[in-house]
């Protein structure tokens, strides 16, 4: 009987890691689906529809994340102050960075600084 206790209760240890294990990797695919689909609806509403990316924001979905974007203008080489660097931050809702997403965006001439 207690050879029996041993085996069941080794058993039930295994099972319940395995379910533990599962149920994470559940999260963190659920997490990431989230943020890709909520990166790629910000990249797309944050267009100006003329190619570059305007002003900074943050907010929240309504499943929880919180998202920020950024957006600086490259600076040095061929594409100076030609480029916009545009990146979304997303975080879970506990808080917890999902990912970063960075893409880049070509200005025109009409969006160029005073000067250029």
């Amino acid at each position: 009987m207690l050879i029996a206790f041993l085996i069941l209760s080794t058993a039930l240890v295994a099972a319940n890691q395995s379910v533990s294990s599962a149920v994470r990797a559940f999260s963190k695919t659920r997490d990431i689906g989230v943020a890709d689909r909520l990166a790629s609806e910000i990249f797309i509403e944050h267009f100006d529809g003329r190619g570059t990316v305007i002003g900074d924001q943050g907010g929240r979905s309504p499943e929880g994340y919180t998202w920020r974007i950024s957006r600086t203008r490259v600076s040095g080489g061929a594409v100076d102050g030609r480029a916009v660097r545009a990146s979304v931050s997303v975080l879970n809702p506990q808080g917890k960075l999902v990912r970063t997403y960075v893409t880049y965006f070509a200005t025109f001439e009409s969006d160029q600084p005073d000067g250029d």
